[in-house]
């Protein structure tokens, strides 16, 4: 890699790598909504499906799946499938855990992912074990903000963002870097690649998964980069008003409290 490059260079590898990621990540995503009685669905959060030991799971925090300020689940959870419109309900099986996990999983049913969809599962082996990104690496994430998500035509419309930015150099005063690390979010300097819209606010994004790149990495070391080099590093779980960091948990928590969701989950015949 050069070791002086120009802002214009520097965007146009920006550019290609959250190009390649987002169709990449494109069939790993979903949107995640709930309907209280009376009411339209509305938009609770985002999901990405998950391989371990040869099941499926969809992978989110859990203020997404219940709500804070009264402790129950959201009523009629559902999410989708990539390639169609039919919306899937959440039945009985989600395991979580509160802050500072705030993960949640809900297992998907081979009835449900034998139907026809163009969805797949992020396999445990793009799941890395430690967050240790190389300096200015470029971080991805893609998420539906609930700006960008309308109820119209008795359906939900929920539409989707890509985002590459880096990892700010130091976290804001009351986080704890045991758990969490924080990613820049600056609507009025981000680039949109295609469309004329600005970048959105972030609620909505809580329980997108965060992808190290690797594109900074391989490029250093002059090797060629596909998004098949890049790992989920994270998940995001907060916005922070006052500082514009996206806040993200570590995968070394993610993935450890995976293990123990899972045995709960064979515990109580979740599966």
């Amino acid at each position: 890699m050069k070791e002086v490059m120009t802002e214009d260079e520097w965007k146009a590898h920006a550019r290609q790598a959250v190009a390649q990621m987002k169709n990449f990540t494109a069939p790993f995503v979903s949107p995640i909504s709930y309907e209280k009685p009376n009411d339209v669905p509305r938009l609770s959060g985002t999901g990405s499906f998950i391989e371990i030991f040869s099941r499926r799971f969809l992978l989110t925090n859990e203020h997404v799946l219940i709500d804070d300020k009264t402790g129950d689940p959201f009523p009629d959870l559902a999410y989708g499938l990539r390639g169609t419109d039919n919306v899937f309900r959440m039945l009985n099986g989600q395991v979580s855990a509160g802050y500072p996990i705030d993960c949640a999983i809900a297992p998907i049913t081979a009835q449900v992912w034998e139907a026809s969809h163009q969805a797949a599962t992020i396999p445990e082996a793009l799941i890395t074990w430690a967050h240790v990104p190389v300096p200015r690496e470029i971080l991805f994430f893609r998420g539906y903000a609930q700006e960008n998500s309308s109820f119209h035509f008795e359906n939900l419309l929920s539409g989707s963002t890509s985002y590459g930015t880096q990892e700010m150099a130091e976290l804001p005063d009351g986080l704890n870097s045991r758990f969490f690390f924080t990613l820049h979010h600056s609507p009025e300097k981000a680039e949109m690649i295609d469309g004329d819209r600005s970048l959105p606010l972030p609620p909505g994004f809580s329980g997108s998964t965060v992808w190290n790149t690797r594109y900074v990495e391989c490029l250093s070391a002059d090797q060629a980069w596909t998004p098949a080099e890049a790992r989920v590093s994270g998940i995001v779980c907060r916005w922070r008003t006052g500082d514009t960091g996206i806040v993200v948990l570590r995968i070394e928590y993610m993935r450890s409290w995976l293990l123990n969701a899972l045995n709960e989950m064979s515990l109580n015949n979740h599966f």
